[in-house]
């Protein structure tokens, strides 16, 4: 048999893209573990992730906030954390969290279609919502629905089954200058509900020479 090659789908020249299209989320920043779960033998070790209880480290790091992930200053390596995971409220109450992408336009061609793409290397339980420029939205743009069995995050993996989600964007919910795209995990309540993301990317619409 000859070799299958896939080809991604694509639309349009690239404008922005987070993490490298791998299926896994290892690029990312993961955490050092709480100093009372450390497993020694994963102590310098290239599989960090495999430490225990680093979902709990969400709420430390970003105890005032959510992620906010500037395109051309932030660094995926450092600022965009493995799983977007729940934030926990008290012993037995969770909430979901926002993570927001901001990014400048030079120009918009509000008579187009943008493209977003959201590869997910593992989801628990999650719903992934997407809003462009307005938090505030009741109906987000896009909703994955309830999605996922893996147990990634419990289980201290770092990719599981894989998900692939074209969102389009109207050129006229964008603007010149500052755009930011929410997205939101709206299912919490427990702390291994979450999703790891592998690629993020957003194309500008397709050339028509």
């Amino acid at each position: 048999m000859d070799d299958l090659v896939f080809e991604p789908p694509r639309n349009g020249p690239t404008l922005w893209e987070i993490g490298i299209p791998d299926r896994s989320a290892r690029e990312f920043y993961i955490p050092d573990p709480d100093p009372k779960y450390i497993n020694k033998l994963f102590v310098n070790h290239p599989d960090k992730f495999r430490q225990y209880g680093l979902w709990e480290r969400y709420t430390d790091l970003y105890p005032n906030g959510d992620i906010v992930f500037t395109i051309g200053e932030s660094d995926y390596k450092k600022d965009w954390f493995f799983a977007q995971v729940t934030r926990k409220k008290d012993e037995k109450t969770y909430t979901g969290t926002t993570w927001q992408i901001k990014f400048k336009l030079d120009s918009v061609n509000r008579n187009e279609t943008y493209s977003l793409r959201l590869a997910l290397a593992s989801v628990a339980q999650a719903e992934l919502q997407v809003r462009i420029n307005d938090s505030s939205m009741n109906t987000p743009l896009f909703s994955s629905g309830l999605i996922g069995k893996d147990n990634a995050i419990a289980r201290h993996g770092i990719h599981g089954l894989y998900w692939l989600f074209n969102v389009n964007l109207q050129g006229d919910m964008l603007v010149e200058g500052e755009n930011t795209i929410y997205l939101t995990q709206a299912n919490a309540t427990s702390p291994f509900q979450g999703i790891m993301y592998d690629y993020i990317r957003l194309e500008a619409p397709p050339s028509h020479d």
